[in-house]
C-alpha cells in the first residue's frame, strides 16, 4: 500500500464528507495552496485511495421507497460466486455488496420500488443467480438512514442544508 501522510488522511476525510468540495474550499480547508490539494488529490486517485466519486441520491426521487439489507448464505465457496456477485452488483438498485464474516457470508443492500420488487428480488437471486448454491437469506427493511457515505443524514443536518 502506498503512503499517505497526515495531510492526505486530512484531505480523504474532507473528501468522504463532501466529494464535490471543490479545490479552493479544500485548500482553504487544509491551509495548502490549489496547486498542492490538486496534486495530493491526483496521487490519491493514482494510488487507489480515491476508489471514484458517486453521489448520494435520495431513493424516492428514483420511486424506491424500500431499502433491504440481504444476507445469504451460501453451501459453499464457489470460485464462479464472485463472477455472480459481480452481475448482481450491475443491477441498478444494488448499492452495495459486501464479503463477510459469520452465518451468512454475503451482505447485499439495494433498494425496491415495492415488497413485490424486494420478491422478485429474492427470486432472481435463488433461481437466476445463485441456484443451488444458496442455502437461505435473511431480509432486514431499513426503516431510517441516519449516514451514508460517510454524510450525516440527520433532520438537523437536512434543514440546515437545504436553506
Amino acid at each position: 500500500m502506498a503512503s499517505v501522510d497526515e495531510i492526505d488522511k486530512k484531505l480523504l476525510i474532507e473528501l468522504r464528507k463532501n466529494g464535490r468540495a471543490t479545490l479552493t474550499e479544500l485548500s482553504k480547508k487544509l491551509g495548502l495552496s490549489v496547486a498542492s490539494i490538486k496534486n495530493r488529490v491526483d496521487k490519491l486517485e493514482r494510488v487507489g485511495a480515491i476508489k471514484g466519486y458517486s453521489t448520494l441520491v435520495e431513493p424516492t426521487f428514483l420511486e424506491e421507497y424500500l431499502q433491504a439489507l440481504i444476507e445469504l448464505e451460501l453451501l459453499v465457496e464457489d470460485p464462479r460466486t464472485d463472477l455472480t456477485l459481480h452481475e448482481i452488483g450491475k443491477l441498478d438498485n444494488v448499492l452495495g455488496i459486501y464479503k463477510k464474516t459469520g452465518e451468512f457470508q454475503i451482505l447485499i443492500r439495494a433498494n425496491f420500488k415495492s415488497m413485490e420488487d424486494l420478491r422478485e428480488f429474492l427470486d432472481l437471486l435463488s433461481k437466476k443467480y445463485l441456484r443451488k448454491n444458496l442455502r437461505r437469506w435473511r431480509v432486514t427493511i431499513v426503516l431510517e438512514v441516519l449516514k451514508d457515505g460517510g454524510v450525516s443524514l440527520s433532520r438537523e443536518n437536512q434543514r440546515r442544508n437545504s436553506r
